[in-house]
């Protein structure tokens, strides 16, 4: 029994096999017959996690969301159990990773579990993810923690309440481990955590805590933010899955900005189907931010439907680059090759593939870069301006300089940098009149060096990520295998147009469970 519920963990898996407190392991048996139905608040049956599928042997904080969902959820799994063996992991692997920056107290979190525990047993399951674990980027307000953001421009803030991405995660009954790390307000220079499959390297920026604790299994969900690849770029680093929803989708409010027109609240995970659930939860219109979408709750998961059987693509339009289209001019030649293997399984899958060109690039443009820089330039300027005038001092000087170049932007040429990014965003979506989603590889190539670069064949194309904030489109980075020379890990991303979320994802999924990459864990 425990002495602080009154519950012992046997008591929590009624009819069904207790999962030991001793263990840290699942297995896919059970034993006697079957739990009561769990319910949700409103007192219908939960049918919030929509995907089928095995529960592997493997440790308990390795586990994807949706497959710890559906344990906790039947019973089969107390959120107390899976809050200790996270806890022993972040004890057994922190110290080298590197991705918190204020983990919460060990007392403050079990209270947390306990209480989801004894609502659910009480019938009130909240959804996939009541008992989830969570690590939130530090630029999140939390309603009485720290967020500084990397800054010492808010050294010390304790916002007076939860951002709404946040709040809507405490809703839904995740646990938050705690804040982990982010370069200075997403921008600028890096954080201190490690790549776990090379602690020598970075994860990448700016969601780097985030994209670090789910390779090292430190949490299931983390909470990121996207300006030009912050979350899609990170996760190809470590080989997990990180995905920036349409623009809209989730929240900007209580999220320290970057580049409003451009930042994109997101997750990084272990799989698409992970991803589904997370912003199912969080994203909805809310009425502290106009600039989110007019859908008041999001069904993505439901909306991504079954991927099970031989050919789930089926009917599906998949558009890959054509031979020397800006998407495929990435620096590294197994990157390339892994794609092509890829593209083979999605053929396999069903889908139908057609070779399209981009579009990436309007006539006379060699580079997004052109306009892109200028509109987070100036944006960036526009909430730092204050700080700029009265507390130069507590700015890197990296990042000074770029709040210095946004000022010094005339009007007249931020409103060119839009207008023209308008008619960019309406060529390069048109792409999508012929295809259902486009799939290409990354460009964050086996990790970066904590000192620089990572030499490579040739100098890529330009950002395979920042084309997707610009257009506001879905994009998801999924993991493609591992290098055969510095065992990194390898990517593609999967796109659609906006609010074509559920197709980006279910391509995604599809590759997912028919290849076993994403199992993939560093050995630290």
């Amino acid at each position: 029994m425990s002495a602080a519920t009154g519950l012992s963990r046997r008591g929590f898996v009624t009819g069904a096999a207790a999962v030991a407190a001793t263990t840290t392991a699942v297995t896919a048996a059970t034993t006697g017959g079957a739990a009561a139905e769990p319910t949700t608040r409103s007192g219908t049956p939960s049918t919030d996690v929509p995907f089928k599928g095995h529960t592997p042997d493997v440790p308990l904080y390795d586990l994807e969301v949706w497959q710890a969902a559906q344990l906790i959820r039947s019973r089969r799994l107390s959120p107390v159990d899976l809050a200790e063996a996270t806890l022993a992991r972040i004890a057994e692997v922190e110290s080298r990773v590197l991705a918190f920056v204020n983990p919460y107290p060990a007392a403050e979190v079990l209270a947390a579990a306990r209480a989801a525990e004894q609502e659910i047993r009480r019938g009130h399951y909240r959804g996939p993810l009541h008992g989830i674990t969570i690590g939130l980027k530090d630029i999140y307000f939390t309603k009485g923690k720290v967020t500084e953001g990397n800054s010492k421009l808010y050294e010390g803030f304790v916002p007076d309440f939860d951002g709404t991405a946040v709040a809507r995660l405490k809703a839904a009954g995740a646990i938050v481990f705690g804040k982990v790390g982010t370069s200075e307000l997403a921008t600028a220079t890096v954080s201190a955590a490690n790549n776990p499959w090379d602690l020598l390297r970075t994860p990448g920026g700016s969601s780097s805590g985030s994209a670090a604790g789910i390779a090292a299994s430190e949490f299931m969900v983390g909470v990121g933010t996207c300006t030009g690849g912050s979350i899609r770029g990170p996760a190809a680093n470590v080989g997990v899955t990180g995905f920036k929803p349409t623009y809209g989708t989730v929240s900007l409010h209580g999220i320290f900005p970057l580049a409003w027109s451009m930042d994109h609240p997101g997750c990084l995970v272990h799989s698409a189907r992970d991803a589904a659930l997370v912003i199912d939860a969080v994203g909805g219109q809310d009425d502290l931010d106009p600039l989110t979408r007019q859908v008041k709750r999001y069904q993505i998961a439901k909306e991504m439907g079954d991927n099970g059987g031989r050919r789930p693509l089926r009917g599906v339009v998949v558009g890959v680059p054509a031979p020397g289209d800006f998407l495929l001019g990435v620096p590294n030649d197994e990157e390339l090759a892994a794609f092509d293997r890829a593209v083979s399984v999605v053929r396999s899958l069903g889908a139908t593939v057609r070779t399209v060109r981009s579009k990436a690039l309007l006539p006379g443009l060699s580079s997004v870069s052109s306009f892109y820089d200028t509109v987070r330039s100036v944006e960036v300027a526009a909430y730092q301006h204050q700080n700029l005038l009265t507390r130069p001092e507590k700015m890197s000087e990296d990042y000074r300089n770029k709040v210095v170049a946004g000022v010094l932007v005339p009007g007249h040429t931020y409103v060119q940098a839009q207008r023209v990014r308008r008619l960019w965003r309406d060529e390069f979506l048109s792409m999508f009149d012929d295809i259902d989603v486009i799939i290409h590889p990354a460009d964050n190539i086996a990790g970066l060096k904590a000192g620089g670069g990572v030499p490579s064949a040739r100098p890529s194309s330009g950002s395979k990520t920042n084309i997707w904030n610009l257009s506001g489109a879905p994009a998801v980075a999924i993991p493609t295998g591992l290098s055969r020379a510095e065992r990194m890990p390898l990517s593609m991303q999967c796109a659609a147009k906006p609010g074509n979320d559920a197709l980006a994802l279910k391509v995604a999924d599809a590759f997912q469970q028919a290849t076993d990459f994403l199992l993939a864990r560093p050995a630290l």
